[in-house]
């Protein structure tokens, strides 16, 4: 399949579903990474985590209730590791201060951003799951950073000078111009096709090769 295909994943960094179908992100690349050209976008739904808790769609649950579902989507998807706790222990105000720590890894220099910052938002999403770590502190965020080996300095700027909350922004608009309903959303090829949510594998496999398909005639 020599003729490749865009499409633009968008997560929220705060998605459970985005942690377990990070699998599938990483398969379908593996498989047909020759075939795809990928964008990272921010989804950012859970702009206002006590909202969600008080009077949003969380409210009935409770906190309880969120830790009891976010390890059963876990363990349902071979995430023992996941206890849930960490809405408890280390949950956030809002997604959009890691999703702004996200974006001032990708806006790095030309192709160390786009090198790291895949595996950065992976990183910190695994910190705040797995560790139970508040990914919304600047001192999580750049301790995380520098384990990788990113420099500090430019990350701190975009931080400081707005401009990575500024990209989230953008991002934002973006999905609701789109109308993106949720996280993990694929767009494909300018929305031909859109994968939302939890879909298997095969779903996911057989569209890339359609597209690519389809493209080439």
């Amino acid at each position: 399949m020599p003729h490749s295909v865009s499409f633009s994943h968008w997560s929220d960094p705060l998605c459970i579903w985005a942690l377990v179908g990070q699998s599938k992100l990483d398969r379908i690349l593996r498989d047909l990474g020759g075939c795809l050209r990928v964008e990272y976008r921010i989804a950012p739904i859970f702009g206002s985590i006590p909202w969600r808790f008080a009077e949003g769609p969380w409210a009935k649950e409770g906190i309880l209730g969120r830790i009891a579902a976010t390890k059963r989507i876990a363990e349902q998807n071979g995430r023992s590791d996941v206890s849930g706790e960490c809405w408890q222990r280390a949950a956030p105000a809002t997604s959009w201060a890691p999703a702004a720590a996200i974006k001032a890894v990708f806006a790095l220099g030309e192709g160390l951003g786009m090198k790291a910052g895949p595996a950065y938002q992976v990183a910190l999403r695994e910190r705040f799951f797995v560790a139970e770590q508040n990914i919304a502190l600047r001192k999580i965020q750049l301790e995380l950073a520098e384990e990788m080996n990113l420099p500090r300095e430019p990350i701190e700027a975009s931080l400081d000078d707005g401009s990575a909350l500024c990209a989230v922004a953008e991002d934002y608009a973006e999905k609701e111009r789109l109308r993106i309903q949720g996280s993990p959303t694929y767009i494909f090829d300018a929305g031909r096709i859109i994968l939302y949510g939890n879909f298997n594998y095969e779903v996911l496999h057989h569209a890339v090769v359609e597209l690519c398909r389809t493209t080439e005639s």
